[in-house]
């Protein structure tokens, strides 16, 4: 009994290690399933050409090559119905959310199905052409290729088909969510107008266009994206800018080879003249009255659909100084807030290196109690001085970078508060002195009273490097970096143009350039546009 009771057992045993096998076995064959059906499935979901697919003239087939397309597509809706009035077939396609129902309802379908087309479309062969005219819709073309019928479908037109017709009518019912037009979020002025670029590319020309109530503004339109093609405009002042300058950024758009433009500032480092310098050489702003003065004095603007920043070229240092105030308010106040920025510009990016610099090489040059007293606020400070500055600058970096990747209603909350606090406990922890924490603290201060936020970017970027100098070779290392700075900046060109004009004229024709650079001349006084852009016309104030 014994030893049938431990043969069962080891049957037992036998039949559990089967079907563990086997369910082992079931396992892999359902993963062996799921891996050939993702297989299939990659094969089917190639990348599909438009310009692959001929039209026919029967409907069946075209929807057909319109459903293939866009394969696996949820949002493509393809409606069929039948004219009446005509005994054909035909089909609609869209894509929903990008459309407005209301016009494809009245426009389109209450028109085709209505009895009277009968009566107007008499003749089969120009029955394209009757339905053209049949429909109300502010827009209708006829298109023949099948890639311009799947780029108006992607851009809210909607696709007409009829059987026994090689095309498609295309009518224009697009609709999108736009964000309304708001002021400048970077840009503030006082007394300057409160609009400012929204992301679509007709608002932002009907916005200069408002302003530039004139036939010689150009708009020229172009599609750049390999994969993804995005509305890029290039605007100017026909009679105002150089041909030279409108060939050469037309020509720069054009030769973009990327699978897709997502932004102006992609736009900006592709055709940049100099991508490996931090300091923009292209400007970029959301003001329109900021484009329409630099379109007025020659230059070129570069809208892109999709964002609220519109590129203006050549772009040269002075205008990261400028600001709208500057010619809103009297020249005289103009003056001191340009000349203002101007010196804040500087004192950014030296003062930290220069305190390092003196108070390590140079304590005879500070006078004797302001030295007493620096000397007795370090008392106990573990680093020296450059250290503490480099510690507080990595600081100051973090809290600025808080402040602006939080939500708008905590993040001045916490720079503020966060600098303060730190601060405070820094040099109550005896970590940095109190005569560092107001160099650093000074330093922020200036960098935000600048034109251009993008200006203070690569001159926090040489404040460090500027430290490091002054904390190797004293006043002579500040010295020489400066002098390294002016050089590089020597070398940047925008568009052919030098990036210090127009504060250093090529000869003395040029010299009357100088009335806006770190001054504001009074109106009367600027009677011709800067003559470092070559206008064609460049005189903007008559002789009375």
């Amino acid at each position: 009994m014994k030893q049938d009771c431990q043969n069962n057992e080891s049957l037992l045993d036998g039949i559990k290690y089967k079907l563990r096998n086997l369910q082992s076995l079931i396992n892999h064959a359902q993963e062996a399933e799921a891996d050939g059906q993702m297989i299939v499935n990659s094969l089917r979901d190639t990348y599909k050409l438009p310009g692959s697919y001929l039209l026919d003239k029967d409907i069946t087939i075209n929807l057909g090559s319109i459903r293939d397309i866009f394969n696996q597509n949820d949002d493509i809706y393809i409606r069929e119905f039948t004219i009446t009035a005509l005994g054909l077939k035909a089909a609609i396609a869209y894509i929903e959310g990008m459309v407005d129902k209301e016009i494809i309802s009245q426009t389109v379908i209450h028109q085709l199905l209505s009895p009277k087309l009968g009566e107007t479309c008499t003749d089969t062969r120009q029955l394209f052409e009757c339905i053209h005219t049949s429909l109300t819709s502010a827009a209708v073309k006829i298109e023949t290729k099948m890639e311009a019928i799947v780029k108006s479908m992607l851009s809210g037109d909607t696709a007409l088909f009829v059987d026994n017709n090689a095309a498609a009518v295309i009518i224009a019912t697009r609709k999108f969510e736009l964000r309304a037009i708001s002021e400048p979020m970077n840009e503030s002025t006082v007394r300057g107008p409160r609009d400012s670029f929204t992301e679509n590319l007709q608002v932002n020309i009907t916005l200069l266009r408002r302003r530039l109530v004139n036939p010689n503004f150009i708009v020229k339109k172009m599609a750049i994206g390999m994969r993804c093609e995005v509305d890029v405009a290039l605007v100017y002042f026909r009679g105002i800018t150089n041909p030279s300058l409108v060939y050469q950024a037309e020509q720069r758009l054009k030769g973009l080879k990327v699978d897709m433009v997502s932004s102006s500032g992609m736009v900006e480092n592709l055709i940049n003249d100099h991508p490996f310098s931090p300091f923009p050489t292209i400007y970029a702003t959301e003001r329109p009255d900021k484009i329409v003065a630099g379109m007025m004095a020659g230059k070129i603007a570069i809208l892109v659909d999709g964002t609220p920043f519109v590129l203006l070229a050549p772009a040269t240092l002075i205008d990261y100084m400028q600001a709208g105030d500057d010619y809103y308010e009297n020249w005289l106040v103009g003056s001191l807030l340009r000349l203002t920025r101007c010196l804040a510009a500087v004192f950014a990016m030296t003062t930290p290196a220069l305190y390092v610099a003196v108070t390590t090489f140079h304590p005879a040059l500070i006078p004797i109690p302001l030295m007493l007293t620096i000397a007795t606020a370090r008392i106990g400070i573990p680093f020296p001085a450059f250290l503490e500055g480099l510690l507080m600058e990595v600081l100051l970096e973090i809290l600025q970078e808080a402040g602006v990747r939080l939500p708008k209603t905590i993040g001045p909350a916490i720079s503020i508060v966060g600098g303060l606090v730190l601060g405070d406990s820094a040099v109550r922890a005896g970590l940095v002195s109190a005569p560092m924490v107001v160099i650093i603290s000074f330093t922020a201060i200036v960098s935000f009273a600048l034109g251009s936020y993008r200006i203070s970017m690569p001159l926090r970027l040489f404040r460090v490097a500027l430290m490091i100098a002054g904390a190797a070779l004293g006043m002579f290392g500040v010295i020489m970096g400066v002098i390294a700075i002016i050089i590089h900046l020597s070398t940047l060109e925008c568009f052919g143009e030098p990036y210090l004009a127009p504060l250093t004229p090529k000869n003395s024709a040029r010299l009357s350039d100088l009335k806006d650079t770190v001054i504001v001349a009074p109106p009367l006084a600027m009677k011709s546009r800067p003559a470092y852009l070559e206008q064609v016309d460049s005189e903007k104030l008559e002789d009375k």
